[in-house]
């Protein structure tokens, strides 16, 4: 979701519900807190609309747009409250709609509430107010799976200036988007050179958002974008920090999730690098050499390491262990989460 919301407990328990592969037992807790709220708060009433948006959040972790747009919609309707906290909720009902719609590839409809969220957010915080030049990231990033590559450049750059210039976190969620869009633009510098200017915090926040967007972006693009996040985090942190690591995992798993579409030698030298990274700090100074890495027909991972001398028995071991911890450590990593 755009708008990042406070989770309600019942959702919160859904989700771990969720995670846990049980669908069906995350659906009923959700879906009896809208009982309640409708019992304790009547039809029409915000608690219950809320609740409904919590269900709509919900199935689209599960992939249920359909669903999840009609219970956005039923949360947006009736007339807008007037409490400025309802009128945020509000607010984040229309962004969950927007992005069910994006999940139906509805683009043209998600656009049309998209610009809706951006004249409703300018109201709510004022026109030249950091949350409003935000509103634009979802935009963006909308035009940008509609194929709308110039106009999803000229919103992103947009949002990316006015919130520079005022300075605001916000902005970590706006980098991610244009990073993509430059590249569908064909522009070749680094979209992330700016970040080196930020506290570290907000630099962790927006590489995180960067390998984010990975499993859903067009794979040529996240491959550019990817490198560009790996030189980045190569020059302003160094080998084996955590957020290079996490790069190095990120292009990793993204060329092993398009398959036959992959490029075998972008994935094979991130592997390389991540699992030599983490066994030179591990193992005896001068008994590794080299390391082939290969893939197995089943995308299994296959290990080669050379070393200059015959390792002690204790040595073989060490070697055996550091290099499972290496692997478990790459596939354990955040980033390559999909």
């Amino acid at each position: 979701m755009w708008i990042a919301d406070q989770l309600s407990a019942s959702l919160q328990q859904a989700l771990q519900l969720l995670s846990q592969g049980k669908a069906g037992e995350a659906e009923m807790v959700v879906k009896k807190a809208a009982m309640e709220a409708k019992a304790k708060h009547g039809s029409g009433s915000h608690p219950l609309a809320v609740a409904y948006a919590d269900i709509g959040r919900l199935h689209l972790r599960m992939g249920e747009f359909q669903k999840a747009a009609l219970e956005f919609q039923h949360a947006s309707k009736g007339p807008m409250p007037p409490e400025a906290d309802a009128r945020r909720d509000r607010l984040g009902f229309m962004y969950g709609f927007a992005e069910a719609l994006v999940g139906l590839t509805k683009y043209d409809e998600s656009e049309k509430v998209l610009r809706q969220c951006v004249t409703f957010a300018k109201s709510l915080h004022g026109p030249t107010s950091a949350s409003a030049a935000a509103a634009n990231a979802p935009l963006a990033d909308t035009l940008l799976k509609a194929g709308k590559t110039t106009d999803a450049m000229a919103v992103a750059q947009e949002s990316y200036d006015a919130l520079w210039a005022l300075g605001d976190p916000l902005i970590t969620n706006v980098i991610p988007v244009r990073a993509e869009a430059l590249k569908a633009a064909g522009k070749a510098d680094n979209p992330f050179t700016d970040l080196a200017d930020l506290p570290d915090e907000l630099v962790t926040r927006t590489v995180a958002g960067g390998f984010a967007r990975s499993p859903a972006g067009e794979p040529g693009r996240v491959r550019a974008v990817l490198a560009d996040l790996l030189a980045f985090t190569d020059k302003k942190f160094g080998d084996g920090h955590a957020l290079t690591c996490d790069a190095l995992a990120a292009v990793a798993h993204h060329e092993g999730r398009q398959g036959d579409r992959g490029d075998p030698t972008v994935r094979r030298a991130a592997v390389r690098r991540s699992v030599w990274s983490y066994l030179v700090r591990r193992m005896p100074g001068g008994l590794l050499s080299n390391l082939e890495i290969g893939f197995e027909p089943d995308g299994a991972l296959h290990l080669v390491p050379h070393l200059t001398r015959e390792p002690s028995a204790s040595e073989a071991a060490q070697l055996e262990a550091a290099l499972t911890q290496a692997v478990d450590d790459l596939y354990a990593r955040p980033a390559t989460k999909a």
